[in-house]
């Protein structure tokens, strides 16, 4: 045994483990990654698959705090200019060496991104200052634009240039496939060998990344199966060594399979019916005898204030989650920056109440609906929505479910959106309340970026003004005034229908070791496979 190994052995006997070997994970979840382009969508299950890759200008430890990426460092020059300290050393998975030119020719490139407008929509400039130096100028003051680099992936110009992806491509456009489909060249700790689409995507292991690796896993295939008894029968017969998303149903069985664990975190988001208050008809609803109704009803905040005192969100965490959720009563939840203990509470579930504002609204009978559902890409959404459907049949409003896999409809709100009544997962991509007003609820169009996932379109300019002065706002104590004056209208005016906050359920061999992740991301530089 060499001198080297011999101290490695002898360090790890010290800490109470044993070295382990490089070994190979083979991991599923419930839906394919949309793209290998880091920047063209940000659904949770691209992201986390996109930053074995790509590293993020800001890194995002396992607990969700920030630390060094691409950056080891950043500073506040003046209310409009953050000033990035650029990596040294790094190079791209083609063996080319990372310049502060890609950082700041990523910003520009994300920042276009549609669905990163909201994000990144206020920067004017990314400026290469020297070598190792990167400023971002915005329009106006951006206390929190750090954080929000968490979701800045880096990309080689070059690379981007030489395959015709300067810009971000459009997943909705039909003809010639975007090379960043299929393929990818980043910093990460993890390199793409193989992306089939809607099939199966295969990583190895970047030998030559800046960082040092806390796992073992050299290799590593994730496939996506939509099906929940298919995925946990793949996990229990051994196919897979690890699963996201194990179904709540399964929870106890996979505790109790010898050589089996589950790991559970509070996931970064929180379930919501959003409802269409601004189109003049709305789209598939109806009268009780099956004909388009001429006038919006989700308009009157009464209807709204109908639906959220008769859906029962308590009942829907303890009877379809199981108990792996807790109930929100705001456009936040407990781990998000801004959140506020004490306004989370829900409007109180009243049947009779909502029949009154129904009636006072002009709807004594109620009316039909069709309620959208995302099927397989969040926890037990069909379920869900047939839970709501029941629910607001007590009050009269007949809800027709339209269940779609995760890509179709995805497709059918970033196209339109083309939806009036839905349940979707809600966050601010940078894991602060201040991303959850612009990009979910400001109204869409009035600043560059707003509401670019605003999908029910919802406005109310009191709200806009508290949004917008919380994006220039640095004080804390102020920061915290606005934030509790944000989330208290959007409480009060039914911006949506909160549900609740699900806790992220992951099924796997006793052998590996993965420390979850708030963000839905399994992290292989992380993950621990022992013989």
């Amino acid at each position: 045994m060499n001198a080297k190994l011999r101290h490695a052995v002898l360090a790890a006997v010290l800490l109470g483990t044993t070295p382990a070997m490089a070994a190979t994970l083979k991991y599923g979840g419930t839906t394919p990654p949309l793209t290998m382009d880091p920047h063209a969508t940000n659904d949770f299950v691209t992201a986390a698959l996109v930053r074995q890759s790509y590293d993020s200008l800001v890194g995002l430890a396992n607990d969700m705090a920030l630390e060094p990426g691409i950056a080891t460092e950043w500073t506040s020059q003046d209310p409009t200019t953050w000033r990035f300290k650029i990596r040294q050393g790094v190079t791209f998975h083609d063996g080319s060496a990372l310049k502060a030119e890609d950082v700041a020719f990523s910003i520009m490139r994300q920042k276009e991104a549609p669905l990163y407008k909201a994000l990144y929509g206020g920067i004017k400039e990314a400026k290469v200052v020297d070598a190792t130096t990167v400023d971002v100028i915005s329009a106006a003051p951006d206390p929190i634009l750090p954080r929000k680099m968490v979701r800045l992936f880096i990309m080689s110009q070059a690379w981007a240039a030489k395959n015709g992806v300067e810009k971000v491509p459009d997943l909705g456009a039909q003809g010639t496939e975007a090379y960043t489909l299929r393929h990818a060249n980043g910093t990460g700790p993890m390199k793409l060998v193989l992306q089939e689409p809607g099939q199966k995507t295969v990583f190895e292991k970047n030998a030559a990344y800046w960082a040092p690796f806390k796992g073992n896993v050299d290799s590593a295939t994730y496939t996506p199966i939509g099906s929940a008894p298919t995925r946990v029968s793949a996990l229990l017969s051994k196919e897979l060594d690890l699963i996201a998303d194990l179904p709540l149903q399964d929870i106890e069985r996979v505790k109790g399979t010898q050589g089996y664990t589950v790991v559970q975190a509070p996931q970064q988001l929180f379930m919501e019916l959003e409802m269409d208050g601004t189109r003049d008809v709305a789209l598939d609803v109806f009268d009780k005898a099956g004909q388009p109704l001429k006038a919006n009803p989700l308009k009157d905040v009464r209807v709204r204030q109908a639906f959220a005192h008769a859906i029962d969100a308590k009942l829907i965490v303890d009877r379809v989650m199981r108990g792996n959720a807790k109930v929100v009563g705001t456009a936040t939840a407990a781990g998000f920056g801004g959140y506020q203990a004490d306004l989370d509470v829900r409007w109180p579930t009243d049947i009779e109440k909502s029949k009154q504002l129904l009636k006072e609204a002009g709807y004594p009978d109620g009316f039909g609906i069709q309620l959208n559902c995302p099927l397989e890409r969040y926890i037990n959404t069909d379920e869900i929505c047939r839970a709501v459907a029941s629910m607001l049949a007590r009050v009269g409003v007949d809800v027709r479910v339209k269940g779609s896999p995760w890509p179709e409809f995805a497709r059918m709100l970033v196209n339109g959106p083309n939806s009036s009544f839905h349940l979707i997962g809600a966050a601010g991509n940078s894991g602060d309340t201040q991303d959850t007003f612009i990009a979910v609820m400001a109204t869409r169009g009035k600043e560059p970026g707003w509401g670019s996932t605003n999908w029910a379109m919802w406005t109310n300019p009191e709200f806009d003004a508290v949004a917008k002065e919380l994006t220039q706002t640095f004080d804390p104590a102020k920061r915290t005034e606005l934030y509790r004056k944000g989330l208290s209208i959007g409480r009060d005016k039914v911006h949506a229908v909160y549900l609740h906050q699900p806790v992220l359920s992951w099924g796997m061999k006793s052998n590996v070791i993965m420390p979850p992740r708030a963000d839905s991301a399994v992290m292989l530089k992380d993950v621990v496979v022992n013989p």
